[in-house]
């Protein structure tokens, strides 16, 4: 694969010298895990007439287990090689990833845009997405998002939830679409604007597989004011009609809205909303977020990221809405399925020179069902990552984060389940290139 990459990029390198408008992009990451430690508490559910307790697979979660130096164990992210070629109103952008399992290359975004005066016009295919409101740079992250940091987008946090993303202006979730999107910028005075935009989306990925090929199309309308210095906002909707082809369409909408307050002096960034999903008249989900960035001072600057989200049970059917209702975990702990979740993440980032810089990062998810809800029996508690590190910037455009991280699962679940606590001690180092 890293031969693909460099392959990649000397011919993006050549092409660039013959082109004055092309740009070109390397995003390279590999995390790796010099040392894990695992130690699954019990839970009494699953334990024999012996005490033992076993999983499905025949591993002993009352044990441990180490594993040392495995050069993938740790939140690493695809490599990736973008090229741009742009004029005054005309350009062509293309981001490449390699494949591990059949030495090939994918497009991860193939998109072309038109932006003549204020209109923008956009189509092609995105497997990534287009979002805003975010307030997060790779900076904040110490290069570590996923696992820690930004756990979660703005919306669901549930898998398989279209809210997923919710302001994601170019595919219904997470997923890889073909879209079209149009945008015009109206200037309503010196400094407030209103940036409106309409997309179309096809839920095909670029496979034939029937699996990666669902047959949904949808739509979307966003509408962002921005009066400078004082606030910015977004209102959304996507309407999303699910089905194969040849099948009855089911109608679903996504429609939310976020506030940015830029008037509060003490914040440099931040963001407030939420949004909800409702499927052929019924409510089916909503969600709250809150997000914060301060920089305190030149060098200390500190990130809060909450989240609130529930499902809400179909009348018709009692099942909840969302495939299994799983909720990705925090850390190195375990996904678990529930209606109803709290999410908060606070992180402190200190710049101790031009090189050297420390970031804590602190991750925390609770299930908030009681133990029983639409069938579903909650044993899952709080999950805990506590994450600090160290950013070394080898080189201009090189860093290396060096760490621990230790998470904990089942903090005061379900006295029902009598389970023990999950402690997962984790020592990663991560090498980014971003060019």
């Amino acid at each position: 694969m890293k031969k693909i990459i460099s392959a990649l990029a000397i011919g993006a390198i050549v092409a660039g010298s013959a082109f004055a408008d092309m740009t070109v992009g390397l995003n390279y990451r590999n995390g790796a895990s010099l040392f894990k430690y695992t130690n699954k508490g019990a839970d009494a559910r699953t334990a024999d007439d012996y005490g033992n307790v076993y999983d499905y697979s025949g591993y002993d979660k009352n044990g441990a287990s180490m594993e040392a130096l495995n050069l993938t164990g740790w939140n690493s992210g695809k490599d990736s090689l973008s090229l741009k070629v742009a004029g005054d109103v005309f350009s062509l952008a293309a981001n490449i990833q390699p494949t591990v399992t059949s030495n090939a290359v994918i497009f991860h975004a193939l998109t072309t845009t038109i932006t003549p005066g204020r209109f923008t016009f956009t189509a092609g295919w995105n497997g990534d997405g287009l979002m805003d409101m975010r307030v997060k740079t790779d900076a904040d992250a110490g290069n570590e998002e996923g696992k820690v940091f930004e756990r979660f987008k703005l919306g669901s946090a549930f898998n398989g939830s279209d809210g997923l993303c919710a302001n994601n202006r170019v595919s219904f979730n997470t997923g890889r679409n073909f879209f079209a999107l149009a945008g015009y910028d109206l200037r309503i005075g010196k400094g407030k604007t209103v940036n409106m935009q309409g997309s179309l989306m096809f839920d095909r990925e670029w496979d034939s597989s029937a699996e990666k090929n669902d047959g949904n199309l949808g739509w979307g309308l966003f509408v962002t004011p921005k009066i400078g210095g004082v606030i910015d906002a977004q209102v959304f909707v996507k309407g999303i009609l699910k089905g194969a082809a040849g099948t009855d369409k089911e109608a679903e909408f996504v429609t939310g809205a976020y506030l940015k307050p830029n008037f509060l002096p003490i914040l440099s960034d931040s963001a407030v909303g939420g949004s909800v999903v409702i499927r052929d008249g019924n409510l089916m989900e909503y969600n709250f977020d809150l997000r914060a960035y301060a920089k305190v001072n030149k060098n200390l600057s500190i990130t809060y990221y909450g989240k609130f989200a529930k499902l809400v049970s179909d009348d018709d059917t009692g099942y909840l809405p969302c495939d299994g209702a799983v909720v990705s975990a925090v850390g190195d702990c375990t996904a678990f399925s529930s209606s109803q979740v709290l999410w908060n993440m606070i992180a402190a980032r200190y710049k101790f020179n031009g090189t050297v810089t420390g970031v804590l990062a602190v991750s925390e998810l609770t299930d908030l069902d009681d133990g029983f809800n639409n069938g579903r029996e909650s044993a899952d508690g709080t999950q805990l990552a506590i994450h600090p590190h160290v950013q070394l910037y080898a080189a201009k455009n090189a860093t290396i984060s060096a760490g621990i991280s230790a998470s904990f699962g089942g903090i005061g679940a379900n006295k029902d389940a009598n389970k023990d606590v999950d402690v997962i001690i984790n020592v990663p180092v991560l090498l980014r290139v971003k060019m």
